[in-house]
């Protein structure tokens, strides 16, 4: 493996990867995640022991607490990346104090004799990249664009090994199937749509047990994927108040619900880390320039 020397480029400016009061439409970036190439790939196994992981320098990414009481609290992500003939793989690191991985379990109201949904929540991270269009890393930007966005879940898809494959939508145009509708830092009306890539999730899901079973039933089991929602083999694991994760994809899936990645190109792209937390509740990154680098 031969790596290219590249200081990370460090600038501060708020802007989140779910809901933010910006107005502007472009951010300045936080740094530049330089991606290595490598002849040998690490083992996704959600440990950092791999010699290639030692020789790769890092950048430390700032998220921020997008709302509630602890809104602005930083939380620092520190991540690498490499690639090879086909494949990008990335490691992300950060504190957490507690392993949540479990999410709305059907849990056993004795007095009731019935099951009740639970209010458990795992701990998530993503990260987006642009597919067409504009990428701001704010979804209320008002701007027309596709994102790739991988979601991996402590509770919904790390026992299966891989991400959830999603790829948002974000237009003026109400689009067809499920979508809602916000207003957008220009108080326009966009609407966005967030399906799942094609083929089957590797999530599954249990429905509320009609009898007693056990005082926690776990409602969305492991899943294998298929087709586009395979695309991303991902694996967790949370040691001693930190999780540490790694994704690997193919570059080019040849999907055009993918952001298909060409190592002669730059990309910008987000983060996103969720603590217990869902929806609107969760801490994001500014923008990250991705930058492939090549052996001399």
């Amino acid at each position: 493996m031969r790596l290219l020397k590249s200081p990370a480029i460090l600038t501060l400016m708020m802007l989140t990867l779910g809901i933010s009061s910006s107005k502007k439409l472009l951010a300045e970036k936080t740094g530049v995640l330089n991606v290595f190439k490598v002849t040998l790939m690490p083992t996704i196994d959600g440990i950092s022991d791999d010699s290639v992981w030692s020789q790769t320098p890092p950048l430390t990414v700032s998220v921020y607490e997008v709302v509630g009481k602890d809104e602005g609290r930083e939380n620092l992500v520190t991540m690498k990346a490499v690639y090879n003939q086909t494949h990008i793989c990335i490691l992300a690191e950060w504190t957490d104090k507690t392993k949540d991985d479990t999410h709305k379990s059907w849990v056993w109201d004795v007095e009731k004799k019935s099951y009740t949904k639970g209010k458990d929540l795992e701990d998530v991270f993503s990260i987006s990249f642009p597919i067409e269009g504009r990428f701001t890393g704010n979804m209320l930007s008002p701007v027309e664009c596709t994102w790739d966005v991988w979601h991996w879940k402590a509770a919904r898809t790390n026992p299966s090994g891989y991400a959830m494959d999603k790829h948002h939508i974000h237009t003026f145009r109400q689009p067809k199937g499920n979508a809602k509708q916000f207003p957008a830092t220009n108080k326009r009306k966009i609407w966005i749509a967030r399906p799942a890539d094609k083929g089957d999730s590797p999530t599954g899901y249990q429905k509320k047990p009609s009898a007693f079973e056990g005082n926690r039933i776990n409602q969305y089991p492991p899943s294998v994927p298929t087709a586009s929602q395979a695309d991303v083999v991902a694996k967790g694991v949370w040691d001693d108040g930190k999780w540490t994760l790694e994704m690997l994809r193919k570059l080019d899936t040849s999907y055009d619900d993918d952001a298909n990645l060409s190592v002669k190109q730059s990309y910008d792209t987000a983060i996103a880390v969720f603590d217990h937390e869902e929806h609107t509740k969760h801490s994001s990154s500014k923008v990250i320039e991705m930058r492939f680098e090549h052996a001399e």
